[in-house]
């Protein structure tokens, strides 16, 4: 079984939201939307080099993190249409279940901010500082 059909085997039989395998170990969480890879991406902005991911759920903000961090192939259960020609931009391979025009907010009404935080923007580094600064913009306003 290579990385990819590990993470995806992982991800479905249990309650993880996001699984990152490569060579030397297997990360997951059960936090939702991007704060998963942030907090990946915090350790070190190669989290993700050569690495698998299996997640629930990917916009563009979480495969412009994905990209950023060095992602080697990506499996998601749904993903957005602007995820997924930003990943097909970067040559990431992705395997999805359902693909939508967009990933909805949670309170089920308009575009999720982290996706609509990154429409226009075409850099992944910009994009990181960009999420960082939208998810910091937030908790502030908890």
């Amino acid at each position: 079984m290579n990385n990819l059909e590990q993470a995806k085997e992982i991800l479905l039989n249990n309650e993880f939201t996001c699984v990152v395998v490569d060579d030397k170990e297997m990360r997951t969480s059960t936090f939702s939307g991007i704060k998963p890879l942030l907090q990946f991406l915090e350790v070190s902005e190669n989290a993700f080099e050569g690495a698998s991911i299996a997640d629930r759920c990917i916009g563009r903000a979480a495969a412009f993190l994905m990209i950023y961090g060095g992602v080697k192939e990506i499996y998601t259960k749904m993903i957005s249409d602007h995820a997924l020609v930003l990943l097909e931009e970067h040559n990431v391979p992705v395997d999805y279940d359902v693909k939508v025009p967009y990933i909805i907010n949670r309170t089920q009404d308009d575009m999720c901010p982290m996706e609509k935080t990154c429409l226009l923007i075409s850099d992944p580094k910009e994009a990181y500082i960009a999420l960082k600064a939208k998810l910091k913009e937030f908790s502030k306003e908890v």
